[in-house]
């Protein structure tokens, strides 16, 4: 019903005039530190706009201090972004300036391709089209809510027109995975809290609330790389602790192991598994292929791409790559990389006409494997001047 088809954002750490487009599945590749973990980070950032609770992200989840948002090669105090995604086959863009001071967009603009505005912050009033289809006269207002984010996080849904509503709650069901940590994914987890963390935090509580198909789902996905697998469980271990556990077959004999005791690779498994069953929109995962086995990959990025979610990841793996189809690689595999000023930039890898040339005769991660990346930033650069000229 809605994808999000390219970012845009300027002053956001390494992000300086940043732009990415985005399809529903997207790979970026990169030298460490050019800034793909950034990108992600970026995209977290937009959907917290969503949920209203900013400082609690910054100082509570990400354990940073809200003035390291910002680029450090400037002083400007706000982070610009943009954000155009398709609604019922229709373009609509989202803007705002985002006050890393107030911690709240100052200014917000929802258009439609026609450039008509349904929804606007500015000089703490606000203007929203409610009914589109009867055009009916604009709702306007001062702003005397106190609010954190974008101001439509403190806004009641039914009071929002579809083609914003919609946005709202698909931002809002952005999750990131970036941080995911076999260490913490084998912890027992409080009974209730049910919200997987980005580390992977919490996983039994969270496998917990899935109902029966959900639960057949993910374990006839783990059978294709486990056969041996015939179930999983949530076991209660305290009045307040659930543990995961795993039980195999061998030979007739049944074995149940708990979390503490799986490999990194099931664990990993099991809480990507488990996103891809939930009712998640867009979801961002960093080094997709750690403590992953190398006979997995191809089952896990055929179900990534087959995935009903928009997906993004980071690989340093050229067999990531090798299992997608040339034509899907041509259109998802974004090349992230610093300019000599050090900022972040992106362009489609296929883009480049080295690449592309070699993707006509090798795989894209044989492409990948024997190309110099250090190189590539002197050829975009080269690009860039004749473009200009």
């Amino acid at each position: 019903m809605i994808e999000i088809t390219t970012l845009e954002i300027d002053n956001f750490k390494s992000l300086e005039k940043f732009r990415i487009d985005l399809g529903k599945f997207t790979s970026l590749i990169g030298l460490n530190g050019a800034g793909k973990s950034t990108i992600l980070q970026a995209i977290d950032f937009v959907s917290q706009q969503m949920h209203g609770r900013i400082y609690q992200w910054v100082h509570g989840d990400r354990k940073w201090d809200a003035k390291g948002l910002k680029s450090k090669f400037n002083n400007r105090q706000t982070i610009d972004a943009k954000i155009s995604y398709i609604y019922h086959s229709k373009l609509y863009i989202w803007e705002f300036k985002f006050n890393t001071v107030l911690l709240k967009c100052t200014y917000e603009n929802i258009k439609m391709a026609s450039g008509k505005s349904i929804f606007e912050v500015k000089d703490a009033k606000y203007m929203i089209v409610k009914d589109l289809e009867t055009q009916a006269k604009a709702l306007k207002g001062d702003i005397i809510q106190e609010y954190e984010g974008s101001f439509l996080s403190s806004l009641k849904d039914d009071f929002l027109p579809d083609s914003i509503r919609t946005l709202k709650y698909y931002l809002q069901n952005i999750y990131s995975l970036e941080l995911l940590s076999p260490q913490e994914l084998r912890k027992p987890s409080l009974v209730g809290n049910s919200k997987l963390g980005r580390t992977g935090a919490n996983l039994s509580a969270y496998l917990s609330t899935f109902n029966s198909q959900q639960h057949d789902e993910i374990l006839k996905q783990l059978r294709k790389c486990y056969p041996q697998l015939e179930n999983y469980k949530i076991k209660k271990i305290t009045d307040v602790l659930t543990q995961l556990e795993v039980i195999e077959n061998f030979r007739e004999k049944q074995i149940i192991s708990e979390a503490t005791y799986l490999n990194d690779g099931i664990l990993r498994l099991i809480a990507i598994l488990a996103q891809l069953q939930s009712q998640k929109s867009f979801l961002l995962f960093d080094e997709i292929e750690n403590g992953i086995n190398a006979e997995l990959i191809e089952f896990l990025m055929d179900t990534l791409i087959a995935s009903k979610h928009q997906v993004m990841i980071t690989t340093h793996s050229p067999m990531i790559l090798n299992y997608i189809e040339d034509e899907v690689a041509k259109e998802s595999v974004q090349y992230i990389y610093k300019t000599k000023e050090g900022f972040t930039q992106s362009i489609p890898l296929f883009n480049i006409p080295s690449m592309s040339e070699k993707l006509e005769l090798m795989g894209a991660g044989e492409v990948y494997m024997d190309t110099d990346l250090s190189l590539l930033a002197e050829e975009i650069e080269s690009l860039q001047v004749k473009k200009e000229k």
